[in-house]
């Protein structure tokens, strides 16, 4: 049975690896921090190289400096594609 919404099957959804940056104490993580910690993640990751990631997804919640969570992109949404493809290229 497909699982709606990220196009996988339940049986694979419990393949992931999941990897969850928390700041010390519970307390929200500096954008210096979270970029830190991600580096820490790729860093990790080397050690696999041989293999490939189908996809990957970061789900931020972000606050303010009020704790307030706010939404930086009104779609909420942003991919990524660590490549160029040919039309990217050739500018179509």
């Amino acid at each position: 049975m497909k699982e709606r919404g990220n196009g996988g099957s339940r049986k694979n959804a419990g393949s992931a690896y999941k990897i969850k940056l928390r700041g010390r104490d519970g307390a929200p993580m500096s954008m210096r921090e979270l970029r830190q910690g991600l580096f820490d993640i790729v860093r990790e990751l080397e050690r696999y190289e041989a293999y490939r990631a189908k996809w990957a997804t970061l789900y931020l919640t972000l606050v303010d400096e009020d704790g307030n969570e706010i939404r930086i992109d009104t779609r909420g949404e942003r991919i990524l594609y660590p490549y160029k493809s040919i039309a990217d290229e050739k500018g179509l």
